[in-house]
């Protein structure tokens, strides 16, 4: 598997990672797949409500009306990976 480059934001005591895509790695995967910023994303995790641990698909989903955050915690320095961010029609 190759590494992948990662936007790092620092907001309000959180350090989230935003991954660039893997087929195109000049853009970020939730910009270039989904049309969505970081900016937007970060005000979900912050402001949206929270679903509990999917361990079947080993993530946590942070939602708002019109948006979903699916995301995990990086095991060694605890922040906060961005694994995809959605239109809640666009929702899988």
């Amino acid at each position: 598997m190759t590494r992948r480059l990662a936007l790092i934001i620092e907001a309000e005591s959180e350090t989230f990672r935003f991954y660039y895509d893997g087929d195109n790695p000049s853009e970020l995967h939730i910009t270039r797949r989904h049309g969505t910023t970081p900016e937007d994303a970060i005000g979900t995790f912050l402001r949206g409500s929270v679903e509990p641990w999917d361990s079947s698909r080993m993530r946590f989903a942070s939602w708002t009306e019109t948006h979903v955050l699916f995301w995990t915690r990086h095991a060694h320095d605890r922040s906060v990976i961005v694994i995809s961010y959605v239109r809640r029609t666009d929702e899988r």
